[in-house]
C-alpha cells in the first residue's frame, strides 16, 4: 500500500481545496445561520460543474469513475470546505451505489445516465426510520406486490436530499416477511403520488444539508422498480453502508482537519505577554497530539479504502475509520474552542460551526457504539 499521493491524485487535491477554500467555507457559515430549507443553488451548481456524480458512475452509463482512494481525497476536502455539501454528494453517492452495485443492465442504463443529463441531480437513501434507528434488521415501511406494481407504505427519516432529489432508494420489507429475508430495496421516483416531505428539520449541525421525513402512502411503482432479486435486500443494503462508513471517514478527516488548521493558526498568531500561545506546553502538546491523530485517522480511511478497491473484507476497516475519525472530529472542535477561546464562542464562528456539526458526526451513519458493536464482532 503506497502511502502518499501520485502526481495526478495531488493535482485533484489541490483542485478541490481551491473550491472548498474560495466556494464552500464562506457559503457554510452563511447557511449555518438560515432557516432550514432546501439545498442551496450554489451547492447544486459546483455539483453540477464538477461533475462530481460521474465519479461513481461506470464509463458505460457516461460516467468517468475514479479509485476509491481519489475519492475519499476529494470527499476530506469538501468536508475541510462544509460538511453540509460533502453529506450532500455523500447521500447521493449512496444512492448511485447502490444501484451501480445491485441493479440490472436495463437498471442502471435508465437510471445512471439522468444523474448525468441533467443540472445539479441528487438522489436519497432511506433505509432509516425513526423507531428502528440503528436497527436495520427489519422496517416498519412495508411493500406489497399486486401485479405489476409494488405499493409501498410507511415512512422514512431523517432523509437526507429529501424534497430536491431525482429518486429515492427505498428500503422495505415485504407484507408478508417482516425479517431479513423479506427486505427489499426499490427505485421511487422522487413524482411518484403518495410521497409527502417534510418539514425540513431544524438540526443543531449540518444546517445546510436539508433533511425531512418522507411519507409513503399507496406509492405505487413498476415491478421492474426493484433492485436485484427479491429478498436480497438486506446483503446489498450492509455492502453499502460498510463501503459509506469508508467515506464518511474521509468526512470526518476532513473536518477534524479543518478545526486542527484553524486553532494551530490561531496558536500560532495569538501573543500573550509577548510570546505565541503555541510556545506553551499546554497549547502545542494538545496539537501535536491532534496532528498525529489527524495522520493515524486518514490512515485508516486510506487502508479502507485499499481494501474495497482489492475486493476483499473491508467491514471492520470502514467501521475502524468511521469511529475514529467522527470521535476525533470532536475532540478536535472542542479542543479548537478552548485554544480559541471566547472568540469561538461568538457567532459566526467556524470552529463553534465545526463542534456542531461533528456531534452528529457520531451518529450518521450509524452511531459510534454500533461502530463498535461491529468491530468487536469482528474480534469472535
Amino acid at each position: 500500500m503506497i502511502l502518499e499521493l501520485s502526481e495526478e491524485q495531488q493535482s485533484i487535491q489541490q483542485k478541490f481545496h481551491m473550491i472548498a477554500e474560495s466556494q464552500l467555507r464562506p457559503l457554510s457559515l452563511d447557511l449555518d445561520q438560515k432557516a432550514p430549507g432546501p439545498i442551496d443553488t450554489h451547492f447544486l451548481r459546483i455539483l453540477e460543474r464538477e461533475s462530481l456524480n460521474s465519479l461513481l458512475i461506470p464509463r458505460e452509463y457516461g460516467g468517468s469513475p475514479i479509485d476509491v482512494i481519489t475519492l475519499a481525497v476529494i470527499l476530506e476536502e469538501l468536508s475541510w470546505g462544509s460538511v453540509d455539501f460533502s453529506s450532500i454528494v455523500n447521500a447521493t453517492f449512496h444512492a448511485i451505489m447502490t444501484i451501480v452495485l445491485g441493479a440490472s443492465r436495463e437498471q442502471k442504463s435508465d437510471i445512471l445516465p439522468l444523474m448525468l443529463n441533467k443540472p445539479g441531480v441528487v438522489a436519497s437513501f432511506c433505509p432509516t426510520e425513526e423507531k428502528g434507528g440503528s436497527d436495520s434488521s427489519f422496517f416498519s415501511t412495508l411493500a406489497r406486490l399486486e401485479k405489476d406494481r409494488y405499493i409501498l407504505n410507511g415512512s422514512k427519516g431523517p432523509v437526507i436530499n429529501a424534497g430536491d432529489c431525482l429518486f429515492y432508494i427505498v428500503w422495505a420489507n415485504m407484507e408478508h416477511d417482516r425479517g431479513r429475508s423479506g427486505i427489499n430495496a426499490f427505485i421511487v421516483p422522487a413524482d411518484s403520488e403518495g410521497i409527502t416531505v417534510g418539514p425540513y428539520h431544524d438540526k443543531s449541525g449540518y444546517r445546510g444539508t436539508p433533511t425531512a421525513e418522507v411519507k409513503f402512502h399507496e406509492t405505487s411503482i413498476p415491478k421492474k422498480n426493484l433492485i436485484g432479486q427479491c429478498g436480497s435486500g438486506y446483503l446489498l443494503m450492509m455492502q453499502v453502508v460498510d463501503w459509506g462508513r469508508a467515506m464518511a471517514g474521509a468526512s470526518y478527516v476532513g473536518l477534524a482537519r479543518a478545526a486542527v488548521e484553524e486553532a494551530l493558526e490561531f496558536a500560532k498568531t495569538r501573543i500573550i505577554k509577548g510570546r505565541p500561545i503555541i510556545s506553551n506546553q499546554g497549547v502545542s502538546f494538545i496539537l501535536s497530539d491532534l496532528v498525529t491523530q489527524l495522520e493515524a485517522a486518514r490512515l485508516l480511511v486510506w487502508k479502507a479504502c485499499r481494501l474495497i478497491e482489492l475486493g476483499l473484507d473491508y467491514t471492520a476497516a470502514s467501521s475502524m475509520a468511521k469511529l475514529f475519525a467522527s470521535e476525533l472530529a470532536v475532540k478536535a472542535t472542542s479542543e479548537g474552542m478552548v485554544i480559541l477561546g471566547q472568540k469561538s464562542a461568538i457567532r459566526p464562528s467556524f470552529m463553534e460551526k465545526f463542534q456542531r456539526d461533528a456531534q452528529l458526526g457520531r451518529i450518521i451513519e450509524g452511531t459510534n457504539q454500533i461502530q463498535r458493536a461491529i468491530i468487536a464482532n469482528q474480534l469472535r
